[in-house]
């Protein structure tokens, strides 16, 4: 049954939730760009080949189990950090790898990304993510993408890609939608403008944001729901066999957190 109202909350925040380890260890980051905490950091991940639906089984996604009836919700939170910065947890839908720095025709090795099975594509984002570093030469990319419509051979914006900051290994390169799209079922190919002069392997990672929570400096534990605040969004529902990991946005390039997602199922 859904959390119906304050009271509720306050009952699954205080009484109901269990913790979802967080364990994430210290990393070398470029401050205020994504970066995508998938192989990188505890717990580790493997980067993708073929295109893969991730689940909470695979090698990687935060801890979870499923309730044995009703939904899981995240309810709040409590994490430590070195600097400031946003974590932000998201159940990655579809991911694949493979892609190469170099190849400025359309990339379609591995695509199209494997269909999701986790709800709709409306709120599905599309991230490329680095998983081996990629050349000096910044360039641009677009990606052909099907909408949370059906509606296929829609292109994204131009962003940025490869270069100091959009290069290295982890790094997620966010991928702006066509105007008025609201979601993403797939991606068909990925299209670099120019050559980055360093292949390296990168891929796509479909995902849906779940959950954001602020952190201080210094290790500060910072505890954050809906009712104190450094909590960003709403009550979300996890679904089952999510494979939930996070995203930084870090104010420094250094950056080292562990702490737990508090949850609730009911």
């Amino acid at each position: 049954m859904p959390i119906a109202d304050l009271s509720a909350y306050k009952a699954a925040l205080i009484e109901q939730r269990f913790k979802c380890p967080v364990p994430i260890a210290s990393t070398t980051v470029v401050a205020a760009r994504p970066y995508d905490c998938w192989v990188a950091v505890r717990p580790t991940g493997v980067a993708p080949t073929t295109a893969v639906v991730p689940t909470s089984s695979t090698a990687g996604a935060l801890s979870l189990f499923n309730p044995s009836s009703g939904a899981t919700y995240i309810v709040g939170s409590s994490l430590a950090a070195q600097n400031r910065g946003t974590y932000i947890i998201a159940d990655r839908l579809s991911h694949q790898g493979g892609l190469s720095g170099t190849v400025t025709t359309a990339q379609t090795t591995n695509l199209p990304t494997a269909a999701i099975t986790r709800g709709s594509g409306v709120g599905v984002m599309i991230g490329l993510t680095i998983y081996t570093q990629i050349g000096t030469t910044a360039t641009t990319v677009t990606v052909s993408y099907t909408n949370s419509s059906g509606t296929s051979g829609r292109t994204s914006t131009a962003v940025v890609i490869g270069g100091t900051g959009f290069r290295e290994a982890s790094r997620m390169i966010l991928i702006p939608l066509q105007a008025d799209d609201v979601g993403v079922n797939s991606v068909e190919s990925v299209t670099l403008v120019a050559s980055t002069t360093t292949a390296g392997n990168f891929g796509v990672t479909l995902f849906r944001p779940l959950y954001a929570i602020g952190t201080d400096q210094d290790s500060v534990v910072r505890e954050g729901d809906f009712i104190t605040g450094w909590s960003g969004g709403g009550i979300s529902v996890v679904p089952d066999n999510a494979c939930l990991f996070s995203l930084l946005l870090s104010t420094s390039i250094n950056a080292a957190a562990s702490g737990a997602l508090y949850l609730s199922q009911s």
